[in-house]
């Protein structure tokens, strides 16, 4: 027979074993997956791009393509004049004369608890909104003095594959711009976790009784690191 005391003893490390665990999860935080890995903020993180232009312009006869390849490059982190902390973007174009990265511009980005913005050619843009969910919609020129335009995340954690590289979450940010017979405007963006941007388009167009005026923009990724 097991001796009372024993049995006692055993009974009260049990009880303080079981307090014990219900105290550790009570204090212990779950962390949540807001989405913030889609878009990276590190510095030396880089992604190249090929990228597809074309454009035609039916009443004045003007029409054209080109084809480059894009890097950019998370240069550096700073304090923007709003006190938030930003990244400057160097983006480069492959000069085939120098065979080398040339330097094109400068854009710079922020990513905030909420939100994730980007200056493209001096236009500020709102690109994500936290949590990334699918369903959830924002004007993408809400920071800016454009004509709104709704978009919002249309797939979220989904696989995506373009050449060698495969990507296990990827979400999907289109527009839901009401289009019809004469004007067009279609958007994509499909961003990688802890890899940013890896896909993008832009197809415009407006058609007139003269002819049509339309662009189309494609940049997709091709290698990245950091």
């Amino acid at each position: 027979m097991i001796p009372r005391l024993t049995v006692r003893r055993t009974l009260c490390a049990a009880g303080a074993l079981a307090l014990l665990l219900a105290a550790c999860r009570k204090d212990e935080t779950v962390p949540v997956d807001l989405g913030h890995g889609y878009f990276p903020v590190e510095r030396g993180a880089w992604v190249e791009y090929l990228v597809d232009s074309s454009w035609s312009f039916e009443p004045i006869g003007i029409s054209g393509s080109l084809r480059y390849r894009l890097r950019e490059v998370v240069d550096s982190v700073y304090t923007d004049p709003e006190g938030r902390m930003a990244q400057r973007i160097e983006r480069f174009v492959w000069d085939t004369l120098s065979n080398d990265w040339r330097i094109k511009d400068v854009w710079t980005q922020t990513r905030q608890s909420t939100y994730a913005e980007r200056t493209e050619e001096d236009v500020r843009l709102l690109k994500l909104t936290f949590p990334v969910k699918t369903g959830e919609r924002w004007n993408l020129n809400a920071v800016n003095s454009l004509r709104d335009m709704e978009v919002g995340y249309d797939v979220v954690d989904v696989p995506w594959q373009h050449g060698s590289l495969s990507f296990d979450s990827t979400a999907l940010v289109r527009n839901y711009y009401p289009n019809n017979q004469v004007d067009t405007l279609i958007y994509r963006e499909r961003y990688a976790k802890n890899v940013g941007l890896v896909e993008r388009m832009r197809d415009t167009s407006n058609t007139q009784v003269n002819g049509t005026n339309g662009w189309y923009f494609r940049q997709v990724i091709t290698a990245y690191g950091d």
